[in-house]
């Protein structure tokens, strides 16, 4: 008779001494945790010490969607980053533009789901490794209920992963009910461990995710805060940089003094070169305060880079007030261009009279300070 390899086993099992029945019911838990792999010990064993993205959502940068449509709102304010559903159907998703396509990595975030009467089954959570055609994606999830699950997202269409009842909700002792929970996925290629609020909940292997981008998910009539967000590497995995949009002055057709036009252009270019340092100096600022828990000397840095970022903006504060002063100049030469021509010889006096402008003069001494 031919026995099936399992069927054989489990004979053996049979006639082995009492003795030894544990010894091989321990082999087969073993055996059988490798597949398994209990959700007592993480499944990612290496470690990401780089802090590669660090934001806390005290400004506004180009990492993070700007909107707000019938359908969904995205927002920073008030050290907040909001994302939420209108509708009663389908999702809402808002990627990190300059984590695009990232495979190992440690993202911390802390959010809240708000838990309103119309919609008391709200939730939202993290999105890991998606795809830049939007074709698939790994969805962390969690609602007001202390519960979580993991979903596939394939074409739009969402399946969970770990459970078949409940919509593949699972509950977590860990997670609160109000206010803001931390969410930390650790992931090295296909295996994933999974944190909430520090405690390992499970650990499991994805095989057709391998890299992707990191982002927001809110569910159907869902809104989420998040308050945190940091992403570690090894220092091998580079992030895509971000340029900001460039936004085109509008010209005008009216012909204009090319001295002044020239003078509100260097400001610009100033301004715009401070402004730039500010971003990279606070970028900078915020990775080395997350670093301060674990690297202490971090702090005199920190105090260093605060007082280059202040004397920053007051230099563009000095920037701005010199090219609005110098764009009314303009303006008010613009005017007088055109006004002079048609007045002739006429003059211009006060109320008293005290005081009378010859317009021919007036014009002489405007084209002489225009050459001047």
């Amino acid at each position: 008779m031919n026995v099936l390899p399992f069927d054989a086993f489990a004979l053996a099992l049979q006639q082995q001494p009492a003795a030894n029945m544990k010894y091989l019911h321990l082999i087969l838990l073993l055996f059988l945790s490798q597949f398994t792999n209990g959700q007592n010990s993480p499944r990612v064993v290496k470690s990401f010490d780089n802090v590669t993205v660090f934001d806390d959502f005290s400004y506004i940068t180009n990492r993070w969607n700007q909107k707000n449509s019938a359908t969904e709102r995205m927002i920073i304010s008030d050290g907040r980053y909001r994302v939420e559903r209108l509708k009663n159907t389908y999702f809402t998703i808002s990627l990190a533009k300059d984590v695009t396509n990232i495979e190992a990595f440690d993202v911390i975030t802390s959010i809240e789901v708000e838990r309103t009467t119309a919609n008391k089954n709200a939730s939202g959570g993290l999105v890991l490794k998606a795809q830049p055609t939007g074709s698939s994606a790994l969805i962390v999830e969690i609602n007001a209920k202390k519960q979580y699950r993991i979903l596939m997202m394939r074409g739009g269409s969402l399946t969970d992963l770990f459970s078949e009842k409940n919509e593949g909700w699972i509950k977590a002792p860990s997670l609160k009910k109000k206010g803001f929970n931390e969410i930390r996925v650790v992931t090295n290629g296909s295996e994933y461990d999974l944190y909430l609020n520090s405690e390992l909940v499970r650990s499991f292997i994805i095989t057709s995710l391998k890299t992707g981008g990191i982002g927001y998910y809110a569910g159907a009539q869902s809104a989420i805060n998040a308050k945190l967000f940091i992403i570690k590497t090894d220092g091998s995995s580079p992030l895509t940089p971000v340029k900001p949009q460039e936004t085109k002055p509008k010209e005008d057709a009216s012909p204009k003094d090319e001295t002044y036009v020239e003078l509100v252009k260097v400001f610009k270019a100033k301004i715009d070169k401070q402004q730039k340092e500010i971003e990279t100096l606070t970028e900078e600022l915020s990775i080395c305060k997350a670093n301060l828990a674990i690297d202490t000397t971090s702090a005199n840095k920190v105090k260093k880079m605060q007082t280059e970022m202040d004397g920053l903006k007051t230099r563009v504060q000095t920037l701005e007030a010199k090219l609005e002063s110098t764009k009314k100049r303009l303006a008010y030469l613009e005017s007088m261009k055109d006004v002079i021509p048609k007045m002739g010889k006429k003059i211009i006096m006060d109320e008293d009279a005290s005081q009378i402008l010859p317009l021919l003069q007036l014009q002489a001494g405007a084209k002489g300070g225009l050459s001047q």
